[in-house]
């Protein structure tokens, strides 16, 4: 027996003799045989770095359920001495996978009642335990990244603080509070952002200091509101949200990580729609992020996942039969210029006829626009309205996606064409006729939705739910039925 591999009789010496549950058993029989009995906790060394990154992990979400002084007596010399090895490779896949059992499997919950269509991908634990190793998965969203972790870690923490959240009594009324101004209120408001970490000093008085409005500060960054120093109602309002409030937020996003795909690709990108955030992975990494601009409350983005196919330089814009009727024929009836004055032509004439606008800066859909078709008719796309970035809010669109930086998608798209050099890109993107361009690789593109993730410096955002939908999700989630009269 080659001493790097598990035999059969080993696997199943330790099933016996730990009495392991017949779903666990079954798990790390299924496991190992697809990973040719290899060791996957345990290398010659000693205990490989993943092996104590899940013990510390598991041990935040409930402390002591993986016991680790083993791995400071472990030496050279012992680790192979009477299945010592075995021994605790299989305890560690065995605490992984009931581990995984509560944290990671998603309920029986149907995604799309709540307009969720990126397929749900429910992985077995064994697949659970290959996607949590895999290093495509540490970024980006799923349950084997490290924003899952970290937001099942701040889940805990949320949740063992959520019953010191009581004598915070803030009553948003209309008030104005500015630095150097002492109100009774500036207390309860240091002591819930000491609670929730943004407020790290030790002041109790009820003075508004500089400390105070750097953690005011932070604590508006992550919230996704726009930064002020004074202390107003709106403010209050946020601060005095309960944390079981955001601890069931965190709980939805978790849900929603539990839906999310392996990854297998590393290369993909993903839209945030309350983030009102674009993220390309590049390698597995964050290559860039990019602020959008996505579908109102009214005409909602869908979510959903497909893959990026074309590149098309500047496109003409369709005009959605609704948009020519509610608009545009009203328009001509006022002005015989109006179609002239919006470059724009009409391509099939009748009672509601076909008109396009012809490409240009002042094109609806910008200089460039990316199809990944789709039922849905979503696309990201370039827009002469760079000034609504500015916005705090970006839920504007009639449902497909502004890019803030559309160009330099497009030279992302196409890096790996040595064709298409940037001077190549601009003179396509300023052309009088569309010109189309089928991508060589097709890259997964997920249109997601959290109102809560962990980000790249490891800080716990919270954006507000646009669509409504955590508060649908909630019902179903944690079973608020209605009352039965």
């Amino acid at each position: 027996q080659q001493k790097d591999s598990l035999t059969e009789a080993v696997i199943d010496s330790f099933i016996a003799s730990n009495q392991v549950d017949q779903k666990y058993s079954a798990a790390i029989k299924e496991f190992y045989t697809s990973n040719n009995h290899q060791y996957v906790w345990m290398q010659p060394k000693g205990v490989k770095q993943t092996a104590k990154d899940f013990i510390t992990h598991v041990n935040k979400i409930s402390p002591n359920t993986v016991d680790s002084s083993f791995i400071t007596k472990l030496t050279k010399q012992s680790f192979y001495q009477n299945n010592g090895a075995a021994e605790i490779e299989l305890s560690l896949s065995l605490s992984f996978f009931k581990y995984a059992d509560i944290w990671l499997m998603p309920s029986d919950m149907d995604p799309t009642s709540v307009n969720w269509r990126i397929p749900k991908k429910s992985l077995t634990l064994a697949n659970q335990l290959k996607n949590w190793l895999s290093p495509a998965t540490k970024m980006g969203f799923n349950t084997g990244s490290q924003n899952f972790k970290l937001l099942l870690e701040n889940f805990a923490n949320l949740s063992a603080i959520a019953a010191l959240d009581t004598g915070i009594q803030i009553n948003p009324s209309n008030i104005k509070i500015k630095k150097g101004e002492m109100v009774p209120v500036i207390r309860q408001v240091k002591k819930k952002l000491r609670l929730l970490g943004d407020f790290k000093s030790t002041d109790t008085t009820s003075l508004y200091s500089n400390t105070l409005g750097i953690a005011i500060n932070k604590f508006q960054e992550r919230m996704g509101l726009a930064s002020s120093s004074i202390i107003d109602k709106a403010l209050l309002k946020a601060i005095g949200t309960p944390i079981q409030d955001y601890v069931n937020t965190i709980a939805i996003n978790l849900e929603r990580l539990r839906w999310m795909p392996a990854m297998m690709d590393s290369d993909y990108i993903v839209v945030n729609i309350p983030a009102y955030q674009l993220l390309v992975f590049d390698s597995s990494k964050i290559q860039f992020k990019m602020p959008v601009i996505v579908g109102s409350e009214s005409n909602n983005t869908v979510i959903f996942s497909n893959r990026m196919r074309y590149v098309v330089f500047s496109p003409y814009w369709n005009v959605p039969p609704s948009i020519v009727k509610a608009e545009i024929l009203p328009g001509i009836r006022k002005n015989k210029n109006y179609l002239a004055e919006k470059n724009m032509e009409i391509t099939t004439p009748g009672d509601i006829p076909t008109i396009r606008q012809l490409p240009g800066e002042n094109n609806s859909l910008g200089l460039v626009k990316f199809l990944f078709p789709n039922p849905y008719n979503i696309y990201l796309h370039d827009t002469p309205g760079k000034h609504l970035f500015a916005k705090q809010n970006r839920s504007l669109s009639h449902g497909c996606i502004r890019l803030g930086d559309a160009r330099k998608m497009a030279g992302y798209l196409l890096r790996n064409d040595t064709s298409w050099t940037a001077i190549k890109i601009d003179t396509a993107m300023r052309q009088q006729k569309e010109k189309w361009v089928t991508l060589k690789k097709t890259i997964p593109i997920f249109i997601a939705y959290f109102t809560s993730w962990v980000d790249s410096n490891g800080i716990l955002q919270f954006r507000k739910d646009i669509y409504d939908l955590d508060e649908k999700m909630a019902r179903i989630l944690f079973r608020k039925e209605e009352p039965q009269l």
